[in-house]
């Protein structure tokens, strides 16, 4: 018998078996993050890669994911 821990029964429960990746249903695949080499900065999270792009303000992030989120 497989026991699992109280944080992976939450996990299974929060996050519907997606092909083996735990991502919420309604989450929008780019966000907008704090960059993590320069304060003041932002970078746009592809959340299904984890890739970050660098952006130099936020209205640059802003535009950057508004464009990049529309569904085709």
């Amino acid at each position: 018998m497989t026991q699992i821990t109280i944080a992976q029964w939450l996990l299974n429960q929060q996050y519907p078996q997606s092909g083996g990746q735990l991502m919420p249903i309604n989450v929008p695949r780019y966000q907008i993050v704090a960059s993590k080499r320069f304060y003041g900065h932002y970078d746009v999270l592809d959340t299904h890669t984890g890739k970050r792009e660098p952006c130099g303000n936020l209205a640059t992030a802003r535009a950057t994911i508004k464009s990049k989120n529309i569904i085709k």
